[in-house]
């Protein structure tokens, strides 16, 4: 009995109860990976239970106060500082004192947790605490006391406190729903960074600024009570609460300061719109079905035309397919860099399209983009989906369901791309061949997330491929609206049409290259098994930015603290090595190779890789037979079209002196800064020099062919691709049927450029009479049949 009466008196008390909850919540969340720890997630999901516990706070200690000046005189209460102070003072330290415990805490539950759930960066996982939950709960203790202060009974004490939480809530999710963002900053439920895919999760200036100003709106609404709080807890007269000047003076310097920060958010981005992202992208193309933003100066300001026309060739094929479209134009947001895009709308190297906005915003990236049809896809998904988010979402008497694998199979279904020779359903067989396929009843709803990203978006993607090819269209989009009733879309439960589809993947025919070309690709783990994710990605993030500035000594560091937070991960020591070359240390670079190649169970990729980087390392100490050996067993691989085609060149040089030294001028795979814009230009000095030499006309025509499409320049880039092909009496063609395909595929781009759709019409034909064309080649190849067709209609020859 003692023990029960302690329980109850515990949950009878408002201060233990509130040390109860937190307690066992926390405690629960350290059974979850990534968020039962010091971090950016645990931060977040922590932030709301601080905020409102602190209303609780700030309401609990208004009446204890009262009730003591009701019992008796003032000086059986705690002593105030001073007579003018009294009794803001004892308040809010206090209700700070209580709420300084519920942290420490959930703060000493967390760090316990290290034992279960590693953390590889506590500190920065330490600021995300103090910046969080922190903060919220200081704000919901000042919103507690201003509503404790403004009423008398508990329930209107409180429902006054959660005022301003539901104000920012209701706020913040309309924030979310109409404007062009895709994360939020809140006071009271915290920072959220937007898509999962995005691992980089550091504190930025932006976070810092909002917390400044949060606090800054705190200390003019403590400021104000001092004010006008009386002794009695009443409203002081005006003309006496004038009489603080000092604190006065204090008040109106926060409230400037708030004011200059709280009424221009999108200046400091707390939040953009669609006007302010037009002040970032500056430049405006409006077509029949899209308003494109840009940035002049960049690529796509360059290819505005191209890219407009791509734009309404992903809309034609998806309304052909579907039958329908969005009833508004869409606007279409390209961003010069993925840092750009990250500052503005919150996602860097993800690409997104909520289906409810009617917006898609994309990376600038080679045409044809490789993104474009995905995302207008989830634009297209609208019309199929719930009335609010357009999403597969239907609330029953189980609750809401989302279904995020109809969500992204439905895109990654009608926009089908190839990897390689693969298509989608090859792709998906390597999977199924791997055991790494996650099962379709995992994935259908918010499981989703919880899955290695390429994995969940390649099962889900060919099952819905699948389920068009073989159903229909129609039936497909009920599903859709459905949420996933497969009963009622298809007359068949799910694990019936998983075993048919499996049945249909058997059946493909697969090289055992391309399953091994495949494997590190789906290797990586979803984020929420990798605990060090976050600290991974911005370690990345610092070298890039590092090397984008020529600091090698700080890349170096950085790509080190990468090494050593997940030192099972090869990849990353190859990084470091080739930083480690572009830096001059070449014996480092090759001690560091050595190292990777003693790690255990290495993926063809990442061997393909290290006999490159070997191969690189001999060839710029000029022993030409060791690097043919090197560039040997790297094409000996598992390896994707592209890789192949760069290892079938380097080896070309490798017998030949002057074209050796020509070629390392091409690659110069040590350059410190390879994306600087005299790279190109040096490139094609070296590709010009190398179809000057005898024998190489070809080779030297197909480089720089490829390097006056990088700048969109298609007579140029026409004329070289077709010496390419046809190097003239007395030179050898191109020596593999993979480089010649390259050549006639750029050369396909090139036509267009130039409007000659004809003459791209016979490429296209000579690309379809090769043999060793794998499904995926056939895949691209019909694709670009039909956007020829369609270029024609849109941008017909002059």
């Amino acid at each position: 009995m003692p023990r029960a009466e302690t329980l109850r008196r515990h949950l009878a008390t408002p201060a233990l109860r509130r040390r109860w909850l937190l307690g066992v919540g926390t405690a629960a969340l350290t059974a979850v990976p990534l968020i039962g720890t010091l971090g950016y997630e645990g931060s977040l999901v922590l932030t709301t239970p601080l905020s409102l516990l602190g209303v609780g706070i700030g309401v609990g200690h208004v009446r204890t106060l009262r009730a003591a000046l009701a019992a008796g005189p003032a000086d059986s209460l705690a002593p105030p500082v001073r007579g003018e102070d009294f009794p803001l003072a004892p308040l809010l330290a206090g209700a700070l004192r209580e709420l300084g415990l519920l942290l420490a805490l959930s703060l000493a539950i967390l760090v316990l947790a290290q034992l279960w759930q590693f953390n590889c960066d506590p500190w920065t996982g330490l600021k995300f605490f103090v910046l969080g939950p922190g903060i919220s709960g200081l704000l919901g203790v000042v919103a507690g006391l201003c509503g404790g202060l403004m009423a008398h009974k508990r329930r209107r004490q409180l429902l006054l406190g959660f005022v301003p939480l539901g104000f920012c809530l209701v706020l913040g999710v309309w924030r979310i729903y109409a404007d062009p963002v895709v994360y939020a900053v809140d006071p009271f439920f915290g920072y959220f960074a937007g898509p999962i895919y995005d691992e980089a999760v550091p504190i930025s200036n932006r976070y810092l600024w909002f917390r400044s100003y949060n606090l800054l709106v705190a200390a003019s609404a403590l400021l104000a009570l001092r004010l006008c709080l009386a002794p009695n807890l009443s409203a002081k007269p005006l003309r006496q609460a004038l009489r603080a000047p000092w604190t006065l003076a204090a008040l109106l310097a926060c409230l400037t300061a708030a004011a200059s920060l709280g009424l221009r958010p999108t200046h400091h981005g707390f939040h953009t719109t669609v006007d302010s992202l037009a002040r970032s992208l500056l430049g405006t193309r409006v077509t029949e079905h899209f308003v494109i933003h840009y940035a002049p100066g960049s690529g796509t300001g360059r290819d505005i035309e191209l890219v407009a026309a791509e734009h309404e060739f992903a809309w034609h094929r998806l309304e052909r397919l579907l039958g329908t479209g969005p009833a508004v134009p869409v606007h279409s947001f390209v961003f010069p860099t993925p840092e750009s895009k990250r500052a503005l709308i919150g996602a860097g190297n993800t690409e997104v399209a909520p289906p409810w906005r009617g917006h898609v915003y994309l990376n600038e990236q080679p045409f044809p983009h490789r993104v474009l049809h995905h995302e207008l896809a989830h634009a297209f998904s609208y019309q199929f989906g719930d009335g609010i988010f357009g999403a597969p979402t239907r609330l029953g008497w189980g609750g809401l369901r989302l279904n995020l694998a109809l969500l992204e199979g439905f895109a990654t279904a009608l926009a089908p791309r190839p990897e390689g020779g693969l298509d989608l359903h090859d792709q998906a067989a390597i999977l199924e061949r791997l055991e790494l396929r996650p099962d379709l009843s995992d994935i259908m709803g918010l499981g989703f997330w919880g899955k290695a990203s390429r994995r969940a978006y390649t099962a889900a993607g060919s099952f819905s491929l699948w389920l068009i090819e073989t159903r229909g269209v129609p039936a497909f989009t009920a599903l859709y609206t459905s949420a996933g009733d497969f009963e009622d879309a298809y007359g068949s439960s799910l694990a019936v049409l998983e075993r048919d589809w499996l049945n249909f993947l058997a059946t493909r025919l697969l090289r055992p290259q391309d399953i091994e070309a495949q494997r590190q690709r789906f290797k990586q783990r979803a984020i929420f098994q990798r605990p060090c994710a976050h600290r991974a990605a911005d370690l990345a993030a610092e070298a890039h930015l590092a090397q984008a500035r020529g600091d090698s000594e700080q890349r170096l560091d950085a790509l080190q603290q990468l090494c050593a937070v997940e030192p099972e991960t090869p990849e990353h020591r190859l990084a470091l090595a080739l930083a480690q070359a572009q830096s001059g240390q070449l014996l480092d670079a090759a001690a560091t190779l050595t190292e990777v190649a003693g790690y255990p169970e290495l993926t063809d990729s990442v061997l393909a890789v290290l006999d490159e980087r070997r191969g690189d390392l001999l060839l710029a100490r000029g022993e030409l037979a060791a690097a043919d050996e090197a560039y040997t067993r790297a094409l000996g691989r598992g390896l994707g079209d592209a890789q192949q085609r760069q290892l079938q060149i380097k080896r070309m040089g490798t017998g030949d002196p002057a074209l050796a030294a020509l070629l390392f001028a091409y690659f110069d795979p040590f350059d410190p800064n390879p994306e600087h814009p005299s790279q190109a230009v040096l490139r094609l000095h070296a590709a010009l020099g190398i179809a000057a030499l005898p024998g190489h006309r070809a080779l030297g025509g197909y480089l720089g062919g490829r390097q006056l499409l990088n700048v969109g320049e298609g007579p140029g880039a026409r004329d070289l691709l077709d010496r390419s092909l046809s190097p003239g009496p007395g030179e050898p063609e191109l020596p593999t049927v993979e480089l010649r395909r390259g050549a006639r595929l750029m050369l396909l781009e090139a036509l267009l450029r130039t409007s000659e759709y004809a003459r791209a019409q016979q490429v296209l034909d000579e690309l379809d009479a090769d043999p060793t064309l794998g499904p995926g080649h056939r895949l691209e190849l019909s694709q670009w049949r039909e956007r020829l067709a369609f270029y024609a209609s849109i941008l017909p020859p002059p």
